[in-house]
């Protein structure tokens, strides 16, 4: 590749598929995913640099990683996926629910504290009752604001030097400073339309990789939520108010740019 490659994993946007796409381009040798636990300081990221790796990945803030590659970005190109906001959060929350299934408790018992509060409370609410899914997403503690307020928009937003912290609610008043991140991305591809967006970054980027069939990661929670109820929709809607305005911006640029993807 002409460059190397950081893929910001935005949580369950399809991230682990893009993964699995360059894994299978170059090499498992070539690539690293789960960045936020192996890449772990910037001296051991200088050293994955050194050791040939091409595609780092990683549930990493765009802040954070401007931290761990200071000095080094040019070297990069930066990507990552964007996902409709209500069926993100949907997916975040059902993610999260599958922890409670009884075949998951050694899964369960390895997260930490706070997640497993939340998952906690998932577990205790009926997802099917618009009453419950309310109170829920109106009365979320900080750790679970961290994961479901406008998760997508605190990927740009949050890490060293942010205006806000990670467990704080994300208002519009925050969209210059996520514009101004997202114009460090050279490609912002959507989820609902991914074999487009891979054919165009292998257009742009000049990488080469092939769409596959299969999906990875799925979220394996018997219980659904119902969004195509406009109840259901305009409850989880109350988290996602700058995700939404985010995913329009995003697309709608793309668009203008008849094609080209560049995301600003």
């Amino acid at each position: 590749m002409p460059h190397k490659i950081f893929f910001m994993h935005i949580a369950k946007t399809a991230g682990s598929y893009i993964n699995h796409l360059f894994e299978n381009s170059l090499g498992p040798d070539k690539v690293i995913v789960h960045g936020e636990v192996k890449i772990r300081n910037r001296e051991n990221f200088c050293r994955l640099v050194e050791s040939g790796v091409e595609f780092f990945s990683g549930h990493i803030y765009h802040r954070l990683w401007l931290e761990l590659a200071k000095g080094m970005t040019d070297q990069f190109k930066m990507i990552t996926v964007l996902r409709d906001p209500i069926d993100h959060i949907a997916s975040h929350i059902l993610w999260l629910d599958h922890y409670n299934l009884p075949e998951k408790k050694a899964e369960y018992e390895r997260l930490s504290e706070r997640p497993r509060r939340i998952v906690d409370l998932i577990g205790q609410i009926d997802l099917r009752n618009p009453g419950d899914l309310d109170h829920f997403v109106t009365h979320l503690p900080p750790a679970a604001v961290k994961l479901l307020d406008n998760c997508q928009s605190r990927y740009f937003l949050c890490g060293p030097g942010s205006i806000i912290a990670d467990h704080e609610p994300i208002t519009l008043r925050h969209c210059s400073a996520i514009l101004a991140a997202i114009r460090n991305f050279d490609l912002i591809l959507p989820q609902n339309d991914l074999d487009t967006g891979i054919a165009m970054m292998n257009g742009i980027l000049g990488t080469n990789v092939t769409p596959r069939s299969e999906r990875i990661n799925e979220a394996k929670s018997p219980r659904r939520i119902d969004t195509s109820n406009p109840l259901i929709r305009s409850i989880l809607s109350k988290r996602v108010t700058v995700d939404s305005w985010l995913w329009r911006h995003v697309t709608g640029a793309q668009k203008g740019k008849q094609g080209k993807g560049l995301a600003d």
